[in-house]
């Protein structure tokens, strides 16, 4: 049995669930392992009357320690059951270790001990999550209060075809992300790798046979009978009968598909083939018409044939023709051959004639072309004369222009000598330079003084306006501390002066923020009885009373970017309020409180903003926290502990209190603290040394200003004399710095002299030059003009020669013309006299070209009917061309259109009906076929599932029946050690799915079997059924451990007692699974076996610290040793 390692202490209120509690550690002592176990089911009963020793242990010495009687033989752990439990900062453990045996571990121990807490780390331990527990769903909560992270550790008993020892694995919870980490051996593994390596051993916490915790006890008594029989095969039969059952389940579904579709798809063929009976004569009908519309679309393509035949036959007929016109034409030219000769002769006189015409008017417009052009030359000739002689007269001009210059720059040249002659003129320009710094070194010394006088002006005009704003400050000051607001600004000032700069930057920068800024509650809140202050200020600390309230999440991060980032404010505070006022609630109604002696709550004595408020019943619950003006009553004060009021202020101090459900109206502890008294919400009068101070710097800043206006006024005057003596040096330094620019000029005129002497004499030389080329070039000119006006002369005697030619080629061709006139007369005479004679032979030649276009117009109408003949024949279709053979090869135009007028009418006589109907008839047809098809396959694959169904079922069913009739007998069995009695059966409905176990009972003699529900029994005979199924599992379930916790609650003693009795009975048989019962309770004369292990679990803050003063084995051997000395036996 474990003992105690370290006493777990607890507060005599305690504040917290079982889950969350503090811990303690057990740990088993060494002579736990030691205790013998002996053979056979013997069970013994605890003595009434006080005694502490199963009777067995009184009427049989041999079962003592020590006693030589029996030999024990110890059990060993099955692969799969849990041999160690070490738990660390887990929910009520700060440390503790089970050691556990291999059969029957009772597990007792008071209501919030730790008992679940060892259900729960087993699940958890092993791989499995907290929905299993139907507790927290955040494992992070199950982390002991102020610990970081807890450890969880579990042997398991090793199998020995995979195992050399036993495997242990352990689980790391972190609180602060909720993570987990696990570890098999020692070496960090995923949580899939342990529930792999936990199903090896067949270990199944998520079914409620194996695994059923307090909190699931009443779901594994919901259980459908349905979902009984999953989880009883995954409990007790082979993984084979589940995948068999699941996939009977699936292959039901899919036959109840199929069968479906088949039914479905036979009726849907039986509507198509009525449906295609009914349309039949129709069918026929249109089949008649379309054969109709067939002949009538082939005759139409027949229509290019008989063209093409008439055509054909048209171009045989103008090709007869055509050839006796030719003939005709022939001969008729053969007779009026010698009348054409003569014209023909004269024709071609005439067309000589012409062609001489022609050649010399040629010549004439060439000899008009060369005299154009000698003209011309005679032209160009006398403009170039009359250019060169232009050229003279601006050459004439520009020399008597150079001459003038020549004698310009003479008289230049002689000025220049005059004025070399008079000699260098006196300019000392290092003494006018002196005077002119002199004058510049003063007059900057007087701007110095200037600036500097001004300089001292500005800082005494400064130094007047700093002073005039601290006396407006003064002011202000004064004035607030007359006023409320002024006085209470004057506070956060004095409370946090970071804060107070804040607030003032923020009433400057209001235009940058989204939503409205709320300043602290002491400036924007006030209290509407002054004498309530101390109830205000005694639930609210700096932190709420300092802080700025936003009310959105962009001016949160403006805010404090601003405030702590840039302006790096350390004393700064920042709230948000995002939930309305009115969303918060108070616990109690005012009338509630009044009988309760209570006045209000916080919320109702302050008056602010909602926002702020908001903000305060945020982070100080002021809506939460109500108010006593006056001391409560001892009954009072009980009644405020038992409602839901968690904290109150009266006028000397502030109540906490804490609750813990689990433990009623005992589980409320209650914390106080003294109330302070109010400094912020008051309404002091304004501090009159404060006013007299401030007084006392308005008088001193007004002297001092005084004082300064004086020091300005000597500041002006001397400006003003430094002006007038700065004008004065300026005057006279321009006056000397004009004397020395007027000298310095003329010595600079003196030493150019030279320079323009010598460009004088070198523009004298250049002006003679271009005097001289002048001359040149009106000599040259002259000369071209001579040259010129000989080339005249000579072209004027050519122009004359080319003038005589001219007249000459005009009267050759007037001759010409002449002759040209006397033959075409004579040609139109002749012409004349044969007019007849070529309107015959024009007649047969016209006549001939008509029958020559006619026949190429046929011959190209055959062609391309021809074509269209080719093309249409080509895609023509069997019908069409079967109707075509039909027709008869002389068969004319009108003969075609006969016999199509005729076929058009019978169309008209057969009515056209719905031109669907043949369409939908085909593709009915098609659909009926598919249908069959589909029809056909649907059979064969019912068919195929009927066998398969068949195969898994005689396997299945076998084996089911087998093993629900071995759990009705082990359950029958149980029910009749306590006289009643009890059936188990399998429900047999056609769908798998709704296969059920049926748990039939009878608790009274004249009762029927009943289906086991929540209305036939009472809460205790389910319970009794339901450990008694449990246990009917017991020697077949394949799990290596069960759990139950808490199964007993709700039975009477009586059953309680026949339960704990059947259940040692059959947990400690050999060769069967591990067990864990979980009870809080613990009645007399309950039968215990040798194999059962008890685990007593005991904390609390009145535990020894040496867990060995509290030793179960040790309290065990005394109390054994007592009872040996009263029967004598010691």
């Amino acid at each position: 049995m474990p003992g105690l390692i370290q006493g777990r202490k607890r507060s005599l209120l305690p504040d917290e669930s079982e889950s969350d509690g503090d811990s303690a550690s057990q740990d088993e002592t060494p002579s736990a392992n030691k205790r013998a176990r002996l053979n056979g089911h013997v069970c013994y009963k605890i003595v009434p009357e006080g005694s502490v020793l199963p009777a067995s242990y009184r009427s049989d010495p041999s079962m003592m320690p020590g006693a030589n009687g029996r030999s024990s033989t110890a059990l060993s752990h099955q692969p799969g059951s849990i041999v160690r439990v070490a738990l660390k900062d887990f929910v009520t453990y700060t440390r503790a270790e089970f050691h556990l045996g291999p059969s029957l571990n009772m597990v007792i121990g008071p209501n919030g001990t730790g008992k679940s807490t060892l259900v729960c780390a087993i699940c958890l331990g092993l791989g499995w999550k907290t929905e299993h527990l139907g507790r927290a769903k955040d494992i992070g909560e199950f982390v002991k209060h102020g610990a970081a992270e807890a450890e969880i550790e579990i042997e398991l008993g090793a199998d020995p075809a995979r195992h050399k020892s036993n495997p242990v694995i352990r689980l790391n919870i972190k609180k602060s992300n909720s993570s987990t980490k696990f570890f098999l051996n020692g070496r960090a593994v995923s949580r899939k790798q342990v529930l792999d390596e936990c199903k090896a051993f067949s270990i199944q916490i998520d079914n409620l046979c194996q695994f059923l915790p307090q909190d699931r006890v009443v779901e594994f008594a919901a259980l459908s009978p349905v979902d009984l029989l999953t989880q009883t095969q995954r409990a007790a039969a082979p993984p084979e009968m589940t995948i068999m059952h699941d996939e009977l389940k699936g292959l039901h579904v899919e036959k109840k598909q199929k069968s479906n579709d088949h039914a479905s798809v036979s009726e849907g063929l039986k509507n198509l083939e009525a449906r295609q009976t009914l349309q039949r004569t129709d069918v026929q009908r249109l089949q008649q018409r379309v054969q109709l519309q067939e002949e009538i679309e082939a005759l139409e393509l027949y229509r290019p044939i008989v063209q093409y035949n008439e055509v054909r036959k048209k171009f045989d007929e103008l090709k007869v023709k055509k050839q006796a016109a030719s003939q005709e034409y022939n001969q008729l030219e053969l007779e009026v051959e010698p009348a054409l000769r003569a014209v023909n002769t004269k024709q071609d006189y005439c067309n000589d004639i012409d062609a001489a015409v022609q050649q010399r008017r040629r010549l004439i417009k060439r000899s008009e072309e060369h005299s154009e052009s000698l003209l011309q030359k005679q032209t160009d000739i006398s403009d170039k004369i009359a250019t060169a002689n232009r050229e003279i007269d601006t050459e004439n001009t520009r020399e008597k222009t150079l001459k003038q210059e020549r004698a310009r720059i003479d008289l230049k040249i002689k000025a220049i000598e005059v004025n070399m002659n008079e000699g260098r003129p006196e300019f000392d320009a290092a003494a006018y330079n002196e005077k002119l710094r002199a004058f510049t070194r003063d007059m900057r010394d007087l701007e110095e003084r200037g600036r500097q006088s001004n300089a001292e002006q500005d800082n005494c005009d400064q130094q007047i306006m700093q002073r005039k704003a601290r006396i407006s400050g003064l002011t202000k000051e004064l004035e607030d501390l007359k006023s409320q607001a002024g006085q209470q600004q004057g506070k956060l000032k004095r409370a946090s002066m970071e804060t107070y700069k804040a607030w003032q930057w923020i009433e400057q920068h209001r235009d940058m923020f989204q939503g409205p800024v709320l300043g602290p509650p002491i400036i924007s809140c006030s209290v509407r009885d002054p004498q309530d202050a101390v109830f205000v200020e005694s639930v609210m600390n700096n932190n709420e009373m300092l802080a700025i309230t936003v009310t959105n999440e962009a001016d949160f991060r403006l805010l404090s970017d601003k405030l702590t980032g840039e302006l790096r404010y350390a004393d700064v505070y920042i709230r948000s309020s995002k939930i309305e006022l009115s969303r918060y609630r108070a616990p109690l109604s005012r009338e509630q409180l009044a009988d309760m002696g209570l006045d209000c709550y916080i919320l109702d004595l302050l008056q602010g903003p909602d926002q702020v408020l908001g903000m305060l019943c945020d982070n100080r619950n002021i809506h939460q926290t109500a108010v006593a003006r006056r001391n409560l009553s001892p009954e009072q004060y009980t009644a405020v502990t038992q409602s839901n009021i968690s904290s109150f202020v009266t006028p000397s101090e502030i109540y906490t209190i804490t609750r813990r459900r689990e433990y009623g109206d005992r589980g409320a502890s209650t914390r106080t603290r003294k109330v302070r008294p109010a400094q912020v919400f008051t309404n002091q009068q304004a501090d009159t040394g404060a006013e007299r101070e401030i007084s006392d710097q308005k008088r001193e800043l007004n002297g001092e200003i005084q004082e300064l206006e004086d020091a300005i006024k000597g500041h002006k005057e001397t400006s003003a004399r430094l002006k007038i003596r700065f004008k004065e040096l300026s005057d006279e330094q321009k006056d000397l710095q004009e004397e020395k620019n007027q000298k310095q000029k003329a010595l600079s005129n003196y030493n150019a002299l030279p320079m323009q002497l010598q460009n004088a004499k070198e523009k004298l030389e250049e002006v003679n030059t271009r005097i001289t080329a002048s001359l040149e070039s009106r000599q040259a000119l002259s000369k071209q003009i001579g040259e010129d006006v000989m080339q005249k002369g000579q072209d004027a005697l050519l122009f004359a020669a080319s003038v005589q030619t001219l007249q000459k080629t005009h009267t050759d061709l007037l001759e010409a013309e002449l002759q040209l006139i006397e033959a075409q007369s004579d040609l139109e005479t002749l012409e004349l006299r044969n007019t007849e004679v070529r309107q015959l032979l024009e007649q047969s030649l016209g006549e001939l070209d008509r029958l020559r276009a006619a026949q190429n117009q046929a011959r190209n109408e055959a062609r391309a009917l021809l074509v269209q003949v080719n093309t249409m024949t080509a895609n023509l279709s069997e019908t069409a061309a079967e109707i075509h053979a039909r027709q008869p090869t002389d068969m004319t135009f009108t003969d075609l259109e006969s016999v199509i007028l005729g076929l058009q009418a019978r169309l008209d006589l057969v009515h056209e009906g719905n031109p669907n109907v043949m369409r939908e008839y085909e593709e009915r047809g098609l659909k009926i076929q598919r249908g069959q098809e589909r029809l056909d396959r649907l059979t064969n694959e019912l068919q195929a599932l009927d066998q398969k169904i068949q195969e898994i079922r005689t396997i299945w069913e076998p084996q089911l029946d087998a093993l629900i009739e071995k759990i009705s007998d082990a359950f029958g069995d149980n029910m009749a050690r306590i006289n009643c009695a009890g059936h188990v059966e399998v429900a047999k409905p056609e769908d798998f799915a709704d296969w059920a176990i049926w748990i039939k009972v009878k608790f009274r003699e004249n009762e029927q079997l009943s289906v086991l529900d929540s209305h036939r029994q009472s809460g205790g005979e389910r319970a009794v059924s339901t450990i008694f199924y449990l246990m009917a599992l017991q020697s077949l379930a394949r799990a290596p451990f069960r759990v139950v916790d808490e199964i007993n609650q709700g039975m009477d003693p009586r059953n309680e007692r026949l339960v704990h009795s059947r259940m040692v009975s059959i947990a400690c048989e050999e060769n069967t699974s591990q067990y864990f019962l979980i009870t809080p309770k613990l009645l007399p004369n309950l039968e215990y076996h040798p194999n059962m292990k008890i685990q007593c679990i005991a904390s609390g803050e009145y535990l020894p610290d040496d867990h060995k003063k509290l030793n179960f084995q040790t309290l065990a051997e005394q109390a054994i040793s007592i009872q040996r000395r009263r029967t004598g036996l010691a």
